[in-house]
């Protein structure tokens, strides 16, 4: 610290000289701000996959039993209703400490966060004081950042260890947090530890996962309408439990994000039974395995990489009724990107779907039909696929021609609102189109 003399105010004015600013960047502005976290409920969810749909099925929760939640990752910042755009999953430590002073300003009582392993390692969220931190599960991920995957999953692991909490919340199913699990439940501090379990993805490492388990589920169920099961307290079905809870959800993955979501609202004292009737109007992510219909099931998705693609139609496929009803999917490829996924792309639909209509995605400045026709080098001749270029008439016939039974994945696109041709951004909505050939269907039902 260093005394200088203000001359044009005739005194004396400290000075502090920190040799690296960065490094405790995030501490200056949660002071700077008066520490905002300690005046909220903050609620920071990590792991590879997961975090944005867990941290959107919490913040549904809590919004649903009402209280006022802001939200701070991939969907954007913001009331979980009003989001607005971001360009980082967690911002920088400085627009954090400012996000979190401004919902105090707001009068919310909730912050869910998703803390990406970047913000772990870059300091992003120094000096905010948690009220319980989540992990989803850990994959291999990020490794041009963090060199190896041991290197990864130990940046996962500092929100659990480095930060500040009441409570921790942790997948014994996965091999990082069966491991925390075991460490925090020996160290027996005044720190709550709640692990969960999707049984149906248990995995060997996770034997004892039934003596560890706060909640798992038994008698799982996926249905063309979602997912049905029992969650298990303790080892122990409770008595107003016995009946199946019924997600309007797709995909086994949904399960395990929802039962990270409850686990964080029981372990911080909300009982069963207000959160229980809660549980069947989670609505999934705009874009991800979006359901908009259900007689055909209309899913939207996101998904335009090759193990995208093949992780959905395997989720969905699921879904499907024995002998009763199809898998279908339109999808395309963006113009100007990664040709080389294109056939593979092509030959995962045709060996998960039974029918399979490309079309265009964002072709930019490339010829819609070139794409489709790269496309259908990985695709075997057949009658099962139809292409069609123009995205509305494909996504409209494929829906024209559905039984009731079937299931239909519009992929690629997801929550975008525009197709990029030629340089130009065309107001374009698969969620629009869909909206409209429902409208008309029910009018024609009722005409």
């Amino acid at each position: 610290m260093l005394d200088a003399h203000n001359q044009s105010h005739n005194q004396k004015v400290r000075l502090w000289v920190v040799a690296d600013i960065q490094s405790q960047l995030g501490n200056f502005a949660a002071w700077f701000y008066d520490r905002p976290s300690q005046k909220l409920k903050v609620v920071g969810i990590t792991g590879t996959n997961g975090k944005t749909s867990t941290a959107f099925f919490t913040g549904q929760l809590l919004k649903n039993l009402g209280n006022k939640v802001a939200l701070i990752g991939t969907l954007g910042n913001g009331e979980i209703d009003n989001l607005q755009q971001s360009a980082n999953t967690t911002p920088n430590s400085v627009q954090v400490q400012r996000l979190l002073n401004a919902y105090v300003e707001q009068g919310m009582d909730w912050v869910v966060m998703e803390v990406s392993s970047h913000a772990l390692c870059l300091g992003r969220i120094q000096g905010v004081t948690f009220q319980t931190v989540a992990l989803t599960q850990v994959t291999r991920d990020h490794i041009d950042f963090h060199g190896t995957e041991e290197a990864y999953s130990e940046a996962k692991s500092r929100l659990f260890t480095e930060y500040e909490t009441q409570n921790s919340v942790l997948n014994v199913a996965d091999a990082l947090g069966n491991k925390l699990c075991h460490e925090k439940l020996q160290k027996n501090n005044s720190e709550t530890v709640w692990c969960y379990s999707s049984e149906q993805l248990k995995k060997a490492l996770s034997a004892d996962y039934k003596t560890l388990a706060d909640l798992r589920c038994d008698n799982v169920q996926l249905t063309q309408q979602g997912i049905k099961f029992t969650p298990v307290f303790h080892n122990k079905r409770l008595a107003d439990n016995l009946d199946s809870i019924n997600l309007a959800l797709m995909g086994l993955f949904n399960l395990e994000n929802v039962l990270c979501a409850i686990s964080i609202l029981l372990v911080n004292g909300f009982s069963w039974q207000v959160v229980k009737p809660k549980l069947p109007l989670l609505q999934s992510v705009a874009g991800r395995m979006q359901v908009l219909g259900k007689s055909p099931t209309i899913i939207l998705d996101f998904a335009h990489t090759p193990d995208a693609l093949e992780q959905v139609l395997t989720a969905v496929r699921s879904h499907l009724i024995d002998g009763n009803g199809a898998l279908k999917v339109v999808f395309g490829c963006g113009g100007n990107r990664d040709q080389g996924k294109r056939p593979l792309m092509g030959a995962i639909a045709q060996s998960l779907a039974d029918k399979v209509i490309l079309t265009s995605d964002n072709p930019r400045d490339e010829a819609p039909a070139k794409i489709i026709k790269e496309i259908a080098a990985g695709i075997n001749q057949s009658d099962s696929v139809q292409s069609i270029v123009d995205r509305k008439e494909a996504i409209s016939q494929v829906l024209d021609h559905a039984k009731e039974q079937d299931i239909i994945v519009i992929a690629g696109k997801g929550h975008e609102d525009y197709q990029e041709i030629s340089g130009v951004k065309h107001p374009f909505s698969d969620a629009e189109v869909v909206q409209d050939w429902l409208l008309t269907k029910e009018s024609k039902k009722h005409g």
